[in-house]
């Protein structure tokens, strides 16, 4: 691959870390604190005795969102750069099982099809990370 290509591509980096990680910090809150109002805003509906449930999975998300704070500035060294692939790696692979689970479950009727827009969400962003990852953006 071209370098000055690959030092261009490696440029958008730090902006999708602030904007996914954002992204998943904000969500993760509005579940935490108002799990009810969050899934409204995502056309989502849930049995009231599962909201704390959905709480808690904001805890997740929340810290999902957190853990791109370390992928957002350039790494100074070899460690940092090491550490910021690894949090790449670890949050693409879970929006990668979470797009296949809730996949599942929508396929087969357990979830409704309003939470194929979460799958396809975290399925995009895996498939950026993945690739990213592959061809090796994080390093310039």
């Amino acid at each position: 691959m071209n370098l000055h290509f690959k030092h261009k591509a490696a440029g958008w980096i730090p902006w999708w870390s602030a904007a996914v990680g954002a992204m998943d910090a904000c969500t993760g809150l509005l579940l935490i604190f108002a799990p009810e109002f969050t899934l409204k805003l995502m056309k989502l509906s849930v049995p009231a005795e599962v909201l704390p449930y959905q709480s808690w999975i904001g805890a997740f998300v929340l810290s999902t969102g957190l853990a791109y704070g370390w992928a957002i500035r350039q790494p100074a060294n070899e460690r940092e750069r090491g550490a910021r692939e690894t949090i790449w790696k670890m949050t693409a692979l879970v929006r990668t099982v979470i797009a296949l689970f809730l996949t599942t479950k929508i396929l087969t009727g357990s979830l409704s099809a309003g939470w194929a827009t979460v799958a396809a969400t975290d399925a995009v962003v895996a498939v950026v990370q993945w690739v990213a990852l592959k061809r090796r953006w994080l390093d310039a």
